[in-house]
């Protein structure tokens, strides 16, 4: 049963159970909203099966060949695998005619020959328009009047959506050689074949006493690249970036087990090891980080004064009084008579006051140079958050024990129930989903002919003038009321892209809320039921999936619905902006009021975010609609502003070094993976791919265990305000301050489990 079948107003809640809310405690929230979003998901069916019957997905997967007829479909529309592909034996004139439309492919109109299979460098391809011209009549006149009708094929073509794009190919050899010592000096043979006179030797690999008298290799050898005569900028960058794909395609197939186990499996162990370290070592973690960020600033501080010349007479004096010093040692130096006192003398007065003065002088230049006053404001502006950095860290110190507290329970929250981690791959999964459908429904969008769409509309439209017309009273005019022109083909079709659109953006942030509402609600369990056998549920997560889609998926539809739409909106602003991008470069004030736009509605968006998870929480945990859950997230801001901003801050600290520092680890350890064991030859390829598949891993955990930390505290806020802390953990409940005397009249009820309960 969901909250379509249940009444909106919650049952009476009985306040003095510390909890959460009980189910038969909860009603529906939100339902308008629930019916809402399933009204628009069945115009997002509608627009999808719309899509399906009048769009062409072959106009994306065949092309055309220069009379205009598809390739790999018969005359019936029917796919044909016979001449599937599509070979534009003329590619870099077409380009050239029509390089005011490189920027939109979609627009091109190139030469196309419909073929079996994409040609190979020096093949020749038959132009069929020669032999029928009454059918073709676009055929090149050029080559269908030199009496053979053929098209030579300058380079290798790659099948890329069935269209025969242009490769560079390269083909070479090397030698490996020695260069240091030569060949006189480590008495081997010379290697004469190529720059005889630099005396290099051949380097055999097999040999290991010549790699080791070896100190600098150099490798000789021939390369040959080919590339099409009179091939202009977008062909030769077009066949630049296939053979990049294809040489990533090679090094994926190469690498794809360190790949996998570097990007997927390994972040994936560090992720749950981290998070048990965090038990034991969150305050000096903590701590590290926060020490770290002060040292990181001092040091940009330190850098733009000494680039600003705010000291430089003292730096002058130091450089003279270290020059003097350098001096005396220089003529102690050569006061030495033997065989080494010239030497000495050369590196006292190179190493003593040439270089260091000269290289520290020129690495600090004087305030009069063009950016020093650009230092000097900038080293001031730092030095004032230095120094409020140092007074917030003066001032907030307890917060920040309080902060690393509801870490570690978090961390212990995450032991006890380790599917919390495993639920946001469900949902990753359920994204993934989503994203194909957007990606097909967007496919048979964009292909909708206008001529079958005006058909359509026009079929509408009569049938809604018919209906109208039998209505005695006329009481509804659905005519009039649809507004729908049939000739505004193209401005429904776009209308149909946007509503997919917004769908897609609607019901991925559906997904993500739903998510950190399960989680919140089986922390909150933990939280007051850890020592409650019969409160407490076999399996935290079930239990509060079930409690979400049962009464509350009309809130996760109102709060993933007012992010979409602030996020529809920053989407429209960029559109403006790219369009408007002209008009800026000329005027500094539009340029300047545009980039304080987009500024105010990326943090508007942010907060958005921010309140809205806060604000499921308070759901999963009291069962409220959304707006009453925002009214009590703004009302725990007001009453605790300091300790929701650190939370904040230390969450970023963990978040950076999470999401930075475990993923580059992973990186690394692949490089030296690939080209270990995979004998990889460009191992930097599957290091950053494995690099952005670990970060996506450890945002998933980073995100859970950020939700976790948000839930533990709402509820030891709540605690302590409504129940005398009687629940929150010891060592939680030392650093909030809550009276032990109030602790005591804590009663469990009934059974009583372990403190760490079964998941």
């Amino acid at each position: 049963m969901t909250c379509l079948g249940c009444d909106d107003e919650p049952n009476e809640k009985n306040n003095e159970e510390p909890g959460p809310t009980k189910p038969n405690e909860r009603g529906c929230t939100d339902m308008l909203c629930c019916c809402f979003l399933l009204a628009y998901w069945i115009g997002m069916l509608a627009v999808f099966a719309l899509a399906l019957m009048l769009g062409n997905p072959y106009s994306v997967l065949y092309g055309k060949d220069y009379a205009g007829f598809r390739c790999g479909l018969d005359g019936e529309g029917v796919p044909t695998p016979a001449t599937s592909k599509v070979y534009y034996p003329q590619l870099s004139a077409d380009l050239a005619r029509q390089s005011a439309l490189v920027a939109t492919p979609w627009k091109l109109h190139l030469y196309g020959l419909c073929v079996a299979s994409c040609p190979k460098q020096g093949e020749r391809v038959l132009d069929y328009g020669c032999a029928r011209p009454e059918l073709y009549p676009g055929a090149s006149r050029a080559t269908c009047t030199s009496g053979r009708g053929l098209w030579l094929t300058a380079l290798d073509t790659e099948d890329v959506a069935n269209r025969c794009m242009p490769r560079k190919t390269r083909e070479g050899n090397s030698t490996l050689l020695c260069a240091i010592p030569n060949c006189v000096e480590a008495r081997r043979a010379c290697y004469t074949r190529d720059y005889a006179d630099k005396k290099f030797w051949a380097l055999d690999l097999a040999d290991p006493g010549a790699l080791e008298q070896c100190v600098t290799q150099v490798r000789v050898g021939k390369l040959l690249e080919y590339d099409a005569a009179g091939a202009g900028a977008a062909e030769a960058k077009l066949a630049q970036s296939l053979e990049g794909m294809n040489q990533l395609a090679m090094v994926v197939m190469q690498s794809k087990v360190s790949i996998l186990a570097c990007g997927v499996a390994l972040p994936i162990v560090i992720g749950f090891l981290f998070i048990f370290l965090m038990r034991f070592v969150a305050g000096p973690l903590v701590y590290a980080a926060i020490v770290t960020l002060l040292l990181v600033m001092l040091g940009a501080t330190v850098l733009c004064t000494f680039k600003a010349g705010l000291f430089g007479e003292q730096l002058t004096d130091l450089l003279a009084h270290h020059a003097n010093s350098s001096t005396l040692l220089r003529d102690a130096s050569s006061a030495a008579r033997g065989a080494y006192a010239d030497a000495l003398a050369t590196m006292g007065s190179i190493s003593f006051s040439d270089t260091f003065s000269d290289t520290l002088t020129a690495a600090v230049p004087g305030a009069g140079e063009p950016n020093g006053e650009v230092y000097k404001v900038a080293s001031l502006v730092l030095i004032g958050l230095d120094v409020a950095y140092v007074l917030f860290l003066c001032f907030f110190s307890a917060q920040i024990g309080v902060a690393i507290e509801i870490i570690e329970e978090g961390s212990t929250v995450i032991a006890v129930q380790p599917s919390s981690l495993l639920y946001p791959f469900v949902t990753v999964g359920a994204l993934c989903v989503l994203f194909v459908y957007f990606l097909v429904g967007g496919v048979f969008i964009g292909t909708l002919n206008n001529d079958s769409l005006e058909s359509a509309l026009t079929n509408f439209t009569g049938e809604l003038s018919a209906f109208d017309a039998a209505q005695a009273d006329g009481a509804f005019n659905l005519t009039a009321m649809a507004g729908i022109d049939p000739s505004d083909a193209s401005v429904v079709k776009q209308a149909l892209g946007v509503y997919h659109l917004f769908g897609f953006i609607w019901a991925a942030n559906f997904l993500l809320a739903g998510s950190t509402m399960v989680i919140a609600g089986s922390v909150s369990f933990w939280f007051f039921y850890r020592n409650n056998s019969d409160e407490y549920p076999t399996s935290p997560v079930l239990a509060s999936l079930y409690m979400v889609v049962r009464y509350h998926l009309g809130t996760i539809a109102f709060g993933s619905l007012c992010l979409a739409f602030v996020q529809a909106l920053r989407a429209l602003l960029e559109y403006v902006n790219q369009k408007t991008a002209e008009a800026q470069e000329g005027n500094l004030l539009l340029r300047l009021a545009m980039s304080c736009v987009r500024c105010c509605m990326w943090c508007f968006e942010k907060c958005v975010k921010f309140v809205s998870g806060y604000a499921y929480i308070y759901v999963a945990l009291n069962g409220d609609s959304f707006c009453s859950a925002c009214k009590a997230t703004f009302t725990l801001f007001l009453n605790y502003p300091a300790q929701v901003s650190i939370n904040a801050f230390v969450q970023t600290l963990l978040r950076v070094l999470q999401c930075v520092a475990l993923p580059m680890a992973c990186a690394i350890t692949c490089f030296y993976y690939a080209q270990e064991m995979d004998g990889s030859r460009n191992p930097v390829l599957p290091s950053a791919i494995s690099l952005v598949l670990a970060y996506a891993v450890c945002r998933v955990f980073s995100g859970v265990y950020e939700t976790t930390i948000d839930t533990i505290f709402v509820c030891a806020m709540r605690d302590k305000d409504q129940f005398g802390g009687r629940h929150t953990p010891e060592d939680l409940a030392r650093v909030l301050d809550i009276d032990a005397d109030a602790r005591s009249d804590e009663r469990p009820a009934h059974g009583s489990v372990p403190a760490e309960p079964r998941e």
